[in-house]
């Protein structure tokens, strides 16, 4: 063994040692952390109110349970026409709805435990900002989701990523690494099928084949998760006030959301319904009955409920 053999071996093992024990460290070391994510569509209108959907979701994305959760949604330009909140059966909560303010209390949630909140509401602004969000627990604020961490969290990744250079380095630098890095990158890529994907990715997958990659990255670079009938209204009023080709290529993709076996009944009875709203804005109400029927034999309540206070069909 030469010197520089002896010297990257010697440089390899310190960078593992110094990574590994930083990686331990950070991995021991619990932290209390509550984040929350929003996402609002753009509206669409009714004869003299325009209605938006927004969709918020909390999150402990700590180490710790959190107790005493409030999270507060007050919409100052709006008047709130439907809500649903969407969390697990086990957790204690309670909510109150007023028509200008939503306050969801839990009294407890465990690290990767959360909640969703969608609501509907009108306004007269065609700018308006939606709710302004308030989270709170014991003892702790929770964040928006991408702020800026604070400067030890930095230094320590900064470190880690640095470390693991070292080791990427290594690796390249040898013939089987790199056919190893290969294969794994491949697998990554193009080893999941479109149905056995997560929701946000299959609808990314399906922007992409149809030509809104943009869009599609846009999906992917959110940290907010995804549910598809709520995606299903956002992608409907977004092609409702657009051109033909785009409401064309949502009823495509619509369509392929709702054949997808991983979809339960409720969410495919809206994405049906949504298809129905995109075919009335395009003038073809036969295919807009058809589907609404398709889509109430699903979940009639769901779907009556809504065309009580949709401009396309109460006009």
């Amino acid at each position: 063994m030469n010197w520089r053999s002896i010297l990257a071996t010697a440089l390899i093992t310190g960078i593992v040692t110094v990574s590994t024990g930083m990686l331990l460290f950070w991995w021991q070391t619990d932290k209390s952390e509550l984040s929350y994510n929003s996402i609002k569509s753009i509206p669409f209108d009714d004869a003299n109110n325009k209605f938006y959907i927004q969709q918020v979701e909390i999150k402990n994305s700590g180490d710790k349970p959190i107790e005493d959760v409030v999270l507060l949604l007050s919409f100052s330009d709006g008047l709130i026409e439907k809500s649903k909140i969407s969390i697990d059966q086990a957790i204690a909560y309670s909510n109150e709805v007023k028509s200008k303010s939503i306050r969801l209390l839990v009294d407890n949630l465990n690290p990767g435990e959360g909640a969703n909140i969608s609501v509907i509401y009108q306004s007269k602004s065609d700018l308006s900002t939606g709710a302004k969000i308030s989270l709170r627990g014991k003892g702790i604020k929770g964040k928006l989701n991408g702020s800026v961490k604070n400067q030890g969290e930095e230094s320590l990744i900064i470190s880690l990523l640095a470390a693991y250079a070292g080791i990427f380095a290594f690796i390249i630098s040898r013939k089987r690494g790199r056919q190893i890095l290969v294969k794994i990158i491949r697998r990554r890529i193009f080893g999941d099928k479109l149905s056995s994907g997560s929701q946000k990715n299959t609808i990314a997958s399906l922007l992409s084949i149809y030509g809104y990659p943009e869009k599609a990255k846009e999906y992917l670079n959110a940290g907010l998760s995804r549910q598809y009938w709520i995606e299903a209204d956002l992608l409907a009023s977004e092609a409702i006030l657009g051109n033909i080709r785009l409401k064309n290529d949502m009823i495509k993709i619509l369509s392929r959301v709702s054949m997808l076996p991983n979809i339960n009944k409720t969410s495919k009875s809206v994405v049906i319904y949504n298809i129905a709203r995109i075919n009335k804005s395009l003038g073809n109400d036969i295919e807009s009955d058809t589907n609404l029927e398709i889509a109430k034999d699903l979940d009639r309540l769901e779907i009556e409920s809504r065309i009580e206070f949709d401009p396309l069909f109460s006009s």
